[in-house]
């Protein structure tokens, strides 16, 4: 699971997006998993009804994956490089 963040928070530094949208495209995925995690311990030792909290925790963590991969996917494909950036 670590090493899907690392990638994630590697391909979104690189994104061509504004600093805090790549802020919170790093630390959300974050907040999802915290969110995961939460709901395990609520529901172990609370009430059973927490298990709901798995869904927008992992959803949380699957959007932004999701965002991030099409983005840089799009930015790779779809816009077209300065002409100086090109090699002759």
């Amino acid at each position: 699971m670590s090493k899907i963040f690392i990638f994630v928070g590697a391909i979104t530094i690189w994104l061509d997006a504004v600093s805090a949208l790549r802020t919170w495209l790093v630390v959300l995925p974050f907040i999802g998993v915290l969110v995961d995690i939460l709901a395990m311990w609520l529901k172990a030792f609370v009430s059973p009804v927490f298990f709901w909290l798995h869904v927008p925790g992992g959803g949380l963590f699957a959007a932004v994956f999701a965002y991030v991969s099409l983005r840089a996917l799009w930015e790779m494909w779809f816009i077209a490089m300065p002409k100086s950036r090109h090699r002759s």
